[in-house]
C-alpha cells in the first residue's frame, strides 16, 4: 500500500460556526480515507462538552503545538477563502483553495489571487459559476449535514404555539431584517405565534451593523452586549416580549432540540455563497421552510421540498450581482398560510431531499478530486 499523502487545512474545528463544523467533519471523515492523512492547523474550540471517544480521536489527530509539518510535492494544503483573499501559495506542495464568496463580480486583484491556486473548491453551483466565468479552475462540493443528528422529532414544550425559526449570523446578507418585518406583521394578528432566533456569532461585532443598511426595520443599536441589543431590536420593531425567544450561541449538536419545537423555518437570505448549512439542517429535520430562490440556495431548493420565496427584487451595488431581496408581503402570506394549515408539505419528502448530503459523502467527493 502506498503511503498516505498529507492533507492540511487552515480553518478551525468547532461546533458553533459553519467553517468550524466543516473542519470537524473534514477531520473525522477525511481520516477514514485510505489515501490521506488529514492534519488541521488550527486548534479546536467547542462550546459544548464532547464525548470521550471524540476527545481521544482528536487528541490522536491533532498535531502537537509547534510541530513542523513537512509537505511534499503531491501533498495538499487547503486554504479557506472568502470575499477578500491573500495568496499564500507555496510551490513545494499542491495548493487548493476552498471558497465561500458572496462577491459577484470579483475584483480583478482577487481573481488574480485565485488563479494562483491549482484549483478552487466552491460551496455552491452559483459560486462555482461566478469563478468559471473568470476562467478559474473550480470544483463544486456541497457541504454535508449530520443526518443521524438532524431528524424529525415531536414537540416537547411549545405545543400550543406556532413557532417560526430564523437562524444564521445577524447581517444584511442573511436578511433577518426582512424576516423581522414580516414576523411583526404576523404577530400583530396572532397572539400564539413565537419567533425563535439563532443569530449570535463570533463575528457579530463585525457584521451585525450591516443589517441596518436596508432601512426595512428600525435600526439595531450595536453595543458590547449584543444579546441585549438583539432583544431590544426585536422589541422596537413591534414584537411583544412573550412572542420571541433569542438564543445565545448554540453548539450544533443541540440544534435538533430547537428544531423539534419549530413549525416553520424562514430563510430570506439575500445571498448564500454556499448552500446555507442551517437551512439544510432544518430540511433534514423535516421542517417546512421558506427559502429565498437565489444564489447558493438554488442547490437545495427541490421539487416540493420547501416553499421558495420567488419574489426576488434585484439588489444594486458593487459586487451584488444575482443577490435578491425577498418580499415581506410574500413571506407574510406564506407564514399565514402555514399558520392556518393551508400550506401543507410532506415532511418525509422534505427530509428525503437531503439524504444525499451527508458529511461522509461531501468529504469523499472532495477527496476524490485529488
Amino acid at each position: 500500500m502506498e503511503p498516505k499523502r498529507k492533507l492540511c487545512f487552515d480553518w478551525g474545528i468547532s461546533d458553533h460556526y459553519g467553517w468550524g463544523i466543516y473542519g470537524l467533519n473534514l477531520l473525522i471523515y477525511g481520516s477514514m480515507s485510505d489515501s490521506f492523512e488529514v492534519i488541521p492547523i488550527e486548534p479546536p474550540s467547542f462550546l459544548y462538552p464532547i464525548d470521550p471517544l471524540t476527545v481521544k480521536f482528536l487528541s490522536e489527530k491533532l498535531p502537537s503545538p509547534n510541530t513542523n509539518i513537512e509537505l511534499k510535492n503531491n501533498d495538499l494544503f487547503l486554504t479557506a477563502l472568502g470575499n477578500s483573499n491573500q495568496s499564500t501559495v507555496d510551490n513545494r506542495f499542491r495548493n487548493i483553495g476552498v471558497i465561500f464568496s458572496e462577491t459577484n463580480p470579483l475584483p480583478s486583484n482577487e481573481i488574480q489571487n485565485l488563479r494562483k491556486f491549482e484549483s478552487i473548491i466552491s460551496g455552491s453551483s452559483w459560486n462555482a459559476s461566478v469563478l468559471k466565468d473568470e476562467k478559474i479552475i473550480v470544483h463544486t462540493v456541497i457541504q454535508g449535514i449530520d443526518l443521524k443528528l438532524f431528524q424529525p422529532a415531536p414537540k416537547r414544550y411549545l405545543k400550543d404555539k406556532f413557532v417560526i425559526f430564523s437562524g444564521g449570523k445577524l447581517e444584511y446578507r442573511k436578511g433577518q431584517d426582512i424576516l423581522l418585518k414580516a414576523f411583526a406583521k404576523l404577530a400583530s394578528k396572532y397572539e400564539d405565534v413565537v419567533l425563535i432566533t439563532a443569530w449570535r456569532s463570533p463575528w457579530e461585532g463585525q457584521f451585525a451593523g450591516s443589517i441596518n443598511q436596508s432601512g426595512i426595520c428600525d435600526p439595531l443599536q450595536i453595543s458590547d452586549d449584543m444579546g441585549r441589543s438583539i432583544y431590544e431590536w426585536i422589541l422596537r420593531n413591534g414584537v411583544k416580549s412573550e412572542q420571541f425567544i433569542c438564543l445565545e450561541a448554540m453548539p450544533n449538536r443541540l440544534m435538533p432540540e430547537v428544531f423539534r419545537e419549530v413549525d416553520l423555518a424562514v430563510f430570506p437570505n439575500r445571498c448564500e455563497a454556499g448552500t446555507n448549512l442551517v437551512a439544510m439542517e432544518a430540511l433534514a429535520s423535516g421542517l417546512p421552510c421558506l427559502i429565498s430562490k437565489n444564489t447558493g440556495h438554488l442547490d437545495i431548493i427541490k421539487t416540493d421540498n420547501c416553499f421558495p420565496l420567488t419574489v426576488q427584487k434585484q439588489i444594486h451595488g458593487p459586487g451584488l450581482l444575482d443577490w435578491g431581496e425577498s418580499s415581506v408581503d410574500q413571506i407574510v402570506d406564506l407564514m399565514e398560510d402555514a399558520y392556518h394549515g393551508r400550506a401543507q408539505i410532506n415532511r418525509l419528502k422534505v427530509r428525503e431531499s437531503m439524504q444525499n448530503y451527508s458529511w461522509d459523502n461531501a468529504i469523499k467527493s472532495m477527496l476524490a478530486l485529488f
